[in-house]
């Protein structure tokens, strides 16, 4: 039976920024470290998609990518759902600068309900809450860690 070690407040890179994952379940290998399970990754990979979708702020390029790699869907996929070339995308994501402010909340209730939406169908929102996107989104990402769909991640700070 495999070993296991439960580290606190981890310090998790991706999407271009450090994360703060309150527990994290590392595997001991057979040569001594520590690694992580793919089932880990992959939790703390959704947990950081939905603090990403639930955020004000504008999507980053490597945000971009993250939710791209993490919904497993291409950035043809992605053009399709807005309407747009593929190319237009790949220049927004290699620049430096956030994605337009309507684009990104786009992006992020589509990414969002890709990843959690199947499993939250079935919970009502009330109407006011769909008025504003960002305060939808914010209160998605609180509804998915409340009904355990997720886990809460931080943005460590530097």
């Amino acid at each position: 039976m495999p070993e296991y070690t439960y580290a606190q407040d981890y310090r998790y890179h991706a999407a271009g920024r450090i994360w703060l994952v309150p527990e994290l379940k590392l595997l001991h290998l057979p040569d001594g470290t520590l690694g992580l399970p793919q089932t880990e990754i992959n939790r703390v990979h959704r947990a950081i998609s939905n603090a990403l979708c639930g955020s004000s702020d504008p999507l980053t390029g490597e945000e971009f990518e993250f939710l791209c790699d993490t919904a497993s869907v291409s950035f043809a996929q992605v053009a399709e759902a807005l309407h747009l070339d593929r190319s237009t995308l790949s220049k927004w994501r290699d620049s430096a600068r956030p994605m337009p402010h309507v684009r990104s909340l786009f992006l992020k209730r589509w990414f969002w309900f890709r990843l959690f939406g199947d499993e939250l169908a079935s919970h009502t929102v009330h109407l006011g809450a769909l008025e504003n996107d960002g305060e939808f989104l914010q209160l998605a990402r609180d509804v998915a860690i409340a009904h355990s769909v997720t886990d809460a991640v931080a943005k460590a700070v530097a």
